[in-house]
């Protein structure tokens, strides 16, 4: 009989669609859902497009809505029934949730009562940190999931620092995953780009860092590719980057699109405060594409040198300097990179480890 796994989540029809609007959870989540249908399982998940649709093997549930709910601030209730709808209705054999959100309490609370097993995913490196969460609302919210993750047996941390804050606040174990790549072909004959950065735009990325090293490496071509995730800043990083003659703003990319300025990049810059397993440095490796970042992951960056790892402007500019400058570190990392990717990062055996997981 073939088995049925439910990715919690919206947006992943988004990434197939070629959206420019996705996050990082539905990007990894997409190759997830990639992983399992290979292995032979039925896949569900949400669309937030109004309709059901199957797309490349993926069914896509609508995801509940109402505005009147809405206005009256019970978007509460349109989370609880789509919990319903993910465990009850589908009634898969594994459900798979990424990163915080108060929805995590219902669905671990009907995956228990159905006894379905239910797979928790780190996304963010604060997401086993009580009051650091990144997610909306106010303190119950928070409560919520964190009484569920006090309840759920079976975590996936994307890195030590993960890893190691579920063990301290919640006492859980979990087996540490980095991020899963499922290569695509890119055929790049010329390289438009020096140093490339991407995030969605909000302050804890930092994009001014990487404006300021803009200014200060005039021979260099850069550019900035980012969604709206804040107004505000989208603004004023665009502003900023305007009156920078080697910058350019490129806006939002489709993921398809950011695969291509990556392979027809030298460098990828990544300025944030933190982070959990960036899918750009997944995407940037795939294409042999050295990595100067704020975040080290894993301490991946630094054991097997795949770029260079800094904490300050200062250290950020000397260390792009001195990989576009240096042919024979640059040619080094690329064949580190090689030789990790392969490695760390396959998506079949990412699988058999969460079979395994959830055998236990």
């Amino acid at each position: 009989m073939q088995k049925t796994v439910f990715l919690f989540c919206s947006g992943i029809d988004d990434v197939l669609l070629g959206s420019t609007q996705v996050a990082g959870i539905q990007i990894q989540m997409g190759f997830w859902s990639k992983a399992f249908s290979e292995q032979g399982w039925k896949v569900y998940s949400f669309s937030n497009h109004g309709t059901n649709q199957s797309i490349n093997d993926i069914e896509f549930i609508r995801e509940s809505s109402s505005r009147l709910l809405s206005l009256l601030h019970l978007r509460i209730l349109l989370e609880l029934c789509d919990c319903w709808k993910a465990v009850i209705r589908q009634k898969p054999d594994l459900v798979i949730n990424r990163g915080a959100s108060r929805s995590l309490f219902f669905l671990e609370c009907l995956c228990r009562i159905k006894k379905v097993k239910l797979v928790q995913f780190g996304a963010s490196d604060t997401d086993f940190i009580p009051k650091q969460e990144i997610m909306a609302g106010n303190s119950l919210n928070r409560k919520l999931y964190q009484g569920a993750l006090k309840r759920i047996k079976h975590f996936v941390s994307q890195n030590t620092k993960q890893h190691d804050a579920l063990q301290k606040y919640y006492d859980k174990e979990s087996i540490i995953l980095p991020n899963i790549w499922i290569p695509a072909n890119q055929v790049v004959k010329h390289k438009n780009y020096d140093a490339l950065w991407i995030a969605n735009l909000r302050p804890l990325k930092r994009a001014e860092w990487f404006v300021n090293l803009a200014k200060n490496l005039p021979q260099n071509k850069c550019a900035i590719v980012g969604g709206t995730l804040s107004k505000e800043y989208y603004d004023q990083i665009k502003q900023m980057a305007s009156e920078v003659n080697n910058l350019s703003f490129l806006g939002a990319k489709s993921f398809a699109e950011v695969n291509y300025l990556l392979a027809e990049s030298r460098l990828l810059v990544c300025t944030s405060e933190f982070e959990g397993f960036p899918n750009t440095f997944l995407q940037a490796w795939a294409c042999d594409v050295p990595v100067v970042s704020t975040v080290n992951p894993n301490d991946c960056i630094t054991e097997f040198g795949l770029g260079k790892v800094v904490e300050n402007e200062s250290q950020l500019r000397l260390a792009v300097y001195e990989l576009l400058n240096t042919d024979e570190l640059y040619a080094r990392c690329q064949e580190n990179i090689r030789n990790y990717f392969a490695a760390h990062h396959d998506a079949n055996l990412a699988y058999q480890k969460v079979m395994k997981l959830i055998e236990e």
